[in-house]
């Protein structure tokens, strides 16, 4: 080795570590409960939210591919009844059974919306809502 790389701490690679299949729900719930904190505080500022996607087109003439930022449809979580607002938090399609029977949280107010988001957050970082991830089905495959 050379005087330079002697200045250097040389190591062994570190192997990577695989997120279990718990934890690669709780991040995919938490970024979508993320959009929809953001898409509630676009609501109480009266602002248009749009969120955003990466998609790949090729160019027909010269065969190169290239990725291009395409806003995406998301739909609420949220919702209004008479005078209060109730949230539902959803992974894929369908919404997470909360309680025996209930899969909604009642908000009293919109203003309160991006602070009951962010404690949802902290339950799924806490490891509170991994019962009702864990329930979650994948969706089955066609036999061939």
């Amino acid at each position: 080795m050379t005087k330079l790389l002697n200045q250097l701490t040389i190591t062994a690679k570190p192997e990577k570590t695989k997120l279990s299949p718990i934890e690669k729900r709780q991040q995919k719930l938490i970024a979508k409960l993320t959009e929809q904190q953001e898409m509630a505080k676009c609501l109480l500022e009266g602002v248009e939210f749009t969120a955003y996607k990466f998609k790949s087109i090729t160019d027909p003439e010269t065969h190169i591919k290239n990725r291009v930022k395409v806003p995406k449809r998301i739909r609420p979580w949220f919702y209004q009844i008479k005078d209060s607002y109730f949230l539902e938090i959803k992974y894929g399609s369908k919404s997470l059974e909360l309680a025996k029977g209930k899969t909604a949280i009642t908000v009293s107010e919109k203003e309160n919306l991006p602070d009951v988001i962010a404690t949802v957050i902290n339950a799924v970082k806490n490891s509170e809502l991994d019962a009702q991830l864990n329930a979650i089905q994948a969706p089955a495959r066609k036999a061939k």
